[in-house]
């Protein structure tokens, strides 16, 4: 989870942009040299208008505090950066803002070329970040936060339901409280290592998914997701977990979430049509589909999910006593459950949850709204930093 916001666009702040001879990140602050012979600072207010201008003499030394809105680093000519960094500070009950610094300074010594810096102010920015930063012509986009951030800035991707330029692509460096993009596209667990993918040089295609679902004014509205989308009980575990448990982590806080959650959550009867299957009507606990294995701080949800095979897993749990359901919650965690006479599992490319009455949604551990949900997936359709191929079959 990161934290994550409303649609409520925050206003610009101040843009710095310099032609850079030596970066430096320490304490918060941003240290630069620029040698003479054109070097310029140019410092704008939020109406884009100059507000200071001037040459810099030999050796400059200025600094600027990190939290800045976009800082604007260019290697060899001002312009379009080729990457943007969109860092969310809030992200695992602001751990990620503790470590930025160090991330970022990390981040920058291995990129080539002209990048930006984007630290985001609430909810949505990650997403209205991105959508800028590409139409702009960003070739690359480095998440740096939670499940919930890679979630925002992956729709950042998307504009009017079409991806903006099909051949920008995505670096993770994942250092929220779940983890589940991590296990789910066999990322390694070392943020250096991240770091060195997200900047390399080798990419693969992986899968996404839309979900359109029921917004509480009653119209309808559409999110992409990298991982999972579920109905039911997951939605209420995710709201537990960022007003109870987020400062546990993520296996803890999603573990103590869904215990609690299982002790107490009713099923609801719920229409679930996979594909041109005949509908299933029943009583569930919950409905997931899922594009990686993982979700839930750890849990095996969908144990034969792969994130690049053009296909959803789907899995339904049905009515079951609480004894039972609290007696087989470990056997989630190894993918066990998809055994258990009450669990049915299914592959598909599209699924459509309908009821009677409201059932919660989620996606990638992100409060959406309610059912109705129709859930399809995006083969193929994402470039994803990565130099660990495509995870095996689990």
């Amino acid at each position: 989870m990161s934290g994550t916001q409303d649609s409520a666009r925050p206003s610009r702040a101040p843009i710095i942009i310099l032609r850079l001879k030596k970066l430096k990140i320490h304490r918060s602050k941003i240290h630069w040299e620029s040698p003479t012979g054109g070097a310029a600072l140019r410092w704008f207010d939020s109406d884009r208008r100059l507000h200071v201008s001037s040459r810099i003499s030999k050796f400059a030394h200025q600094s600027f505090s990190t939290d800045l809105l976009l800082l604007f680093l260019a290697t060899t000519k001002m312009g379009v950066p080729r990457t943007v960094i969109v860092v969310n500070p809030a992200s695992s009950a602001g751990r990620t803002g503790r470590k930025q610094v160090a991330i970022v300074a990390e981040i920058t010594r291995r990129l080539e070329g002209d990048y930006s810096l984007c630290v985001t102010k609430g909810p949505s920015h990650a997403t209205s970040a991105t959508t800028e930063a590409i139409q702009r012509g960003a070739e690359l986009i480095v998440a740096v936060g939670g499940d919930g951030t890679v979630h925002e800035v992956v729709n950042g991707f998307f504009l009017k339901g079409e991806m903006i330029n099909p051949s920008c692509e995505l670096g993770i460096v994942c250092s929220g409280t779940a983890q589940d993009v991590v296990r789910s596209f066999a990322m390694p667990a070392a943020l250096e290592r991240q770091i060195a993918d997200a900047c390399g040089d080798e990419s693969r295609a992986v899968d996404l998914g839309r979900v359109t679902y029921g917004q509480k004014d009653g119209h309808q509205a559409d999110r992409y997701f990298i991982n999972e989308c579920q109905q039911g009980i997951a939605a209420v575990v995710v709201e537990r977990v960022q007003h109870q448990h987020k400062r546990l982590g993520g296996f803890l806080g999603f573990a103590l979430a869904a215990v609690e959650t299982a002790a107490r959550h009713r099923e609801q009867l719920m229409t679930v049509q996979v594909d041109d299957r005949d509908p299933i009507r029943d009583f569930f606990l919950g409905v997931v589909t899922a594009n990686g294995a993982f979700a839930g701080g750890g849990m095996k949800f969908a144990p034969r999910a792969r994130v690049d095979d053009g296909l959803l897993d789907v899995v339904l749990i049905h009515k079951q006593w609480i004894p039972a359901r609290l007696w087989n919650f470990p056997k989630i965690y190894v993918g066990k459950h998809v055994d258990l006479s009450w669990v049915s599992y299914f592959q598909a490319r599209r699924v459509l949850v309908t009821s009677e009455e409201r059932v919660p949604a989620e996606a990638d551990g992100e409060l959406l709204g309610s059912t109705p949900c129709t859930i399809e997936v995006l083969p193929h359709i994402l470039r994803l930093k990565s130099s660990s191929g495509s995870p095996p079959a689990l």
